[in-house]
């Protein structure tokens, strides 16, 4: 369905993506992982024209651009056939959630009015905010305005929707519901690319995973053999990592609640004769 092909790019003087190549299929979802600074947003960037390429050919359901040369025109075609997610929502302040879902579809698309309403309540609808049609991004939580950025993508009936870390932007409790929207929307075929770190996620929800690292291509495999049987050691030293800091993180998440209870504890032999116990989500 997308096939990417010798993807170079430099930004001044230095080339930050080497050759990069990448194949997807209608229906599959490829996560695109690898540490910070391996060239992944750029990447995404890129494949949807937001950035220039130096080099390199992008095909999308039989039609291939030349990714350094396309024309305005070529690029705008192409973009009909699929959305971008952004990190930091890109909502306009000034407008409603329906009004930023549906702006694209009358302006750029010019479908009428009516008809785009009709389609931006069912986008809204899909990600859980159809109650919040009116309300402005300022009235909206972090979560929900990324939910709002997705709806809009979903507006567009994209081909290929790709979401550049959709919850690196978000407090840690917002996340869930985020990842849950694209989990759905992956369980209903839609065709995505996601650069993300959530590694968890990825492997529950991905059907492929691309491995970036040093702006190269190392890896592209299915995901339980990404995850279970890869022989790329730098790909194991990624994973291993991975795995010491979740460990860390585990024991220090269980060091702080021992220490609650110890203070609840402490707590019971004071004036108030009793332990309080304070219950949270996870």
């Amino acid at each position: 369905m997308l096939e990417l092909k010798e993807l170079h790019k430099s930004i001044g003087g230095t080339e930050i993506l080497h050759g990069v190549n990448l194949s997807i299929r209608k229906g599959e979802v490829l996560a695109v992982l690898g540490p910070s600074g391996s060239g992944k947003t750029t990447l995404l960037r890129c494949l949807n024209f937001l950035e220039k390429a130096d080099s390199g050919s992008v095909e999308l359901l039989g039609t291939s651009l030349d990714m350094h040369a396309a024309s305005r025109s070529e690029i705008a075609e192409y973009r009909k056939h699929t959305a971008f997610v952004f990190q930091n929502f890109n909502l306009f302040a000034n407008k409603t959630a329906l009004q930023n879902v549906t702006e694209g579809l009358i302006v750029a698309r010019k479908t009428p009015k009516a008809e785009a309403e009709a389609i931006g309540r069912n986008a809204l609808k899909r990600v859980g905010l159809a109650d919040k049609a009116d309300a402005y991004p300022s009235q909206l939580s972090g979560g929900q305005q990324q939910r709002v950025a997705i709806a809009r993508a979903i507006a567009a009936q994209p081909d290929v929707i790709m979401l550049d870390e959709p919850t690196s932007a978000l407090d840690p409790e917002l996340i869930g519901e985020v990842l849950n929207v694209i989990r759905q929307l992956a369980e209903d075929g839609m065709t995505m690319i996601i650069v993300t770190h959530e590694i968890t996620f990825a492997r529950s929800v991905a059907t492929d995973i691309l491995f970036m690292d040093d702006g190269r291509a190392l890896v592209q495999t299915d995901t339980k053999d990404f995850f279970e049987k890869n022989n790329n050691k730098r790909v194991r030293d990624f994973l291993s990592s991975l795995s010491e800091r979740m460990f860390i993180n585990e024991n220090d998440e269980n060091h702080k609640k021992n220490n609650s209870h110890a203070h609840s504890g402490r707590a019971s032999h004071g004036k108030r004769g009793g332990m309080r116990k304070k219950r949270g989500r996870k």
